[in-house]
């Protein structure tokens, strides 16, 4: 079962408002019952928090829904801080509301409710009229309603790999049936990241004697750079996610948890460097990857990246940088593109091995079938009767 979210815009009423104000103050109040009575689960704040949250006098399904999302806060809380929700907006089950093509209902009370018409495209309308697919929970902020899409999906049997090389200015992509290919759209990414930056400067130096207007600004030209970005890096991912779809490969893309620990202040590289290296989109490429190539049925995998930029791909010696982004590998004479010899080094890196469940028998020796059966020893026991 995969899952995918859409985002619907839509035109906000002043009792909506009221609506997802009412839910953050159900949220907060949930948190700081979880806090002081350590619940052990959802269920346990439920009982706790429901006489509480009764007084709002809303739907009990809200009750259900804040308490899920404050159970959620308080188990993965950062233990020197008291957290605390500061954004409104609304969270529900499926059961809770119903969609109508593009008119959405939810309730407040009892045989009450709220009526939203959603804006929709022809990608939207794809999702909305596919009867296979099963609509799960909606999340409504003020500017938009994002419902949650599940389908089931058989993976594919890859027929072999793709190697995926995230760089700052381009993704290098490399196959077993020899396509190869240089994406240079992270380039445009590169610039829009520098010229936003250039404005976040300019807007401190302006509102540096009001914060409120500076956070509105902020604010404003963030979405604009996320928006940007975001579509951007949507170009290339789904081509590279369709080609492996239609030639029937698997993804395999760098491990790169912990890489910013690299361009922390102190490390003696200068503020320059640090701004554009912190900058760098490589999660939001690979997130993208990653759910699209789920949605797709094409496994994708997290290998290791150690030596991916330093070893030859035909004969794995060490090979020397030159100018230009090239490597030189003296044992195959050879020069290299350090961005084409990363991505066929990833697209040959063995596939990480899933871990057994904690608690489960797998990876353990089999015991005997009859090993505890104290009928065991006077042999076959037959039952009269069905089987």
């Amino acid at each position: 079962m995969v899952v995918k979210s859409i985002s619907f815009e839509y035109t906000a009423s002043d009792e909506l408002s009221s609506l997802l104000e009412d839910f953050r103050l159900m949220c907060n109040d949930a948190i700081r019952i979880a806090l002081k009575e350590r619940p052990r689960s959802r269920f346990d704040l439920i009982k706790c928090a429901y006489s509480r949250l009764k007084d709002y006098d809303l739907h009990t399904h809200y009750i259900l829904s804040a308490c899920e999302v404050a159970y959620s806060v308080f188990r993965n809380k950062n233990r020197k801080s008291v957290p605390y929700i500061r954004k409104a907006f609304l969270k529900l089950d499926n059961q809770s509301y119903n969609l109508n093509h593009l008119l959405l209902r939810i309730p407040t009370a009892p045989r009450r409710f709220i009526f939203l018409t959603l804006e929709c495209s022809d990608y939207h309308a794809s999702f909305i009229d596919d009867s296979s697919l099963k609509k799960g929970s909606i999340t409504i902020t003020a500017r938009a309603v994002c419902i949650a899409f599940s389908k089931e999906v058989r993976k594919i049997e890859p027929l072999g790999y793709m190697g995926v090389d995230i760089n700052e200015r381009n993704v290098a992509v490399s196959a077993t049936n020899g396509y190869q290919h240089t994406f240079m759209e992270l380039s445009e990414v590169a610039e829009i990241k520098e010229r936003y930056r250039e404005i976040r400067v300019k807007i401190g130096k302006v509102a540096r004697q009001d914060n409120r207007i500076g956070k509105q600004l902020y604010a404003k030209y963030g979405r604009r750079e996320k928006n940007r970005t975001i579509r951007k890096i949507h170009t290339f991912t789904k081509e590279i996610v369709d080609y492996a779809k239609q030639s029937r490969l698997g993804i395999k893309l760098e491990m790169l948890t912990g890489i910013r620990k690299l361009y922390r202040r102190g490390n003696g590289q200068g503020t320059s460097f640090r701004g554009r290296m912190n900058t760098w989109v490589f999660g939001e490429t690979q997130r993208q990857i990653d759910y699209k190539a789920a949605w797709l049925g094409v496994p994708a995998y997290h290998v290791n990246p150690r030596g991916t930029s330093s070893k030859c791909p035909d004969c794995g010696s060490r090979v020397v940088p030159l100018q230009d982004r090239k490597l030189y590998c003296p044992k195959c004479d050879k020069t290299w593109d350090r961005d084409d010899l990363a991505s066929k080094n990833i697209m040959a890196c063995a596939v990480p091995q899933a871990r057994p469940l904690k608690g489960s028998n797998e990876g353990e020796p089999r015991k005997r079938e009859d090993a505890g059966n104290p009928l065991s020893r006077w042999g076959e026991v037959k039952l009269d009767g069905p089987n």
